[in-house]
This record gives C-alpha cells, structure tokens and sequence, in this order.
C-alpha cells in the first residue's frame, strides 16, 4: 500500500477542472503520468482520449472532494470503481 496523501485546501473543482494536473496537484503523481501517456496514445482515436480525460476529470473531483473533507486518500487511490483496472496499487 503506498503513502496516505492528506490535503485539506484541495479545490475539487479546480482538480476536476484541470482533470490529470489535478492529480499532480493532489499528490498522485503515478496516475497523473499514466494518464498523460493515455490521452496521448488516444487523443488521435475520434476523441476517445478526450473521453478518457473526462472520466479522469470526474474522478479527480471525487478524490479532491474527499481530500477538501478532511479525508486522506491513497496515491493510486480512485473515486470510480472501475478505474481500479488501469490504476491499482
């Protein structure tokens, strides 16, 4: 299990706003890379990379809403389930 990231001034909205750099802001520096590398590879494939951009938008907000509560979360840590296949500990 990796280290406990706790960031209680974490804005969920900018993370979700700036979707993958909102996962540098919040410590998750493994998923934000991973998730560089896969709008990269998917951006030319009819928007899926956007797609994929979204959801990681989407969950970027749900972990800062957690942060922004007091909660600590997980550096792989995800706010969707089914992110668990691509981003696991």
């Amino acid at each position: 299990m990796g280290e406990m990231l706790n960031k209680p001034d974490t804005n969920p909205i900018l993370v979700g706003i700036l979707g993958w750099i909102g996962y540098f802001l919040m410590g998750q520096k493994k998923k934000a890379m991973i998730g560089v590398v896969l709008c990269i590879i998917f951006t030319p494939c009819c928007g899926v990379g956007f797609l994929l951009y979204l959801v990681m938008a989407y969950d970027a907000y749900l972990l800062g809403q957690k942060l922004q509560s007091g909660q600590s979360i997980g550096e792989n840590e995800n706010g969707l389930e089914f992110l668990n296949m691509i981003f696991k500990d």
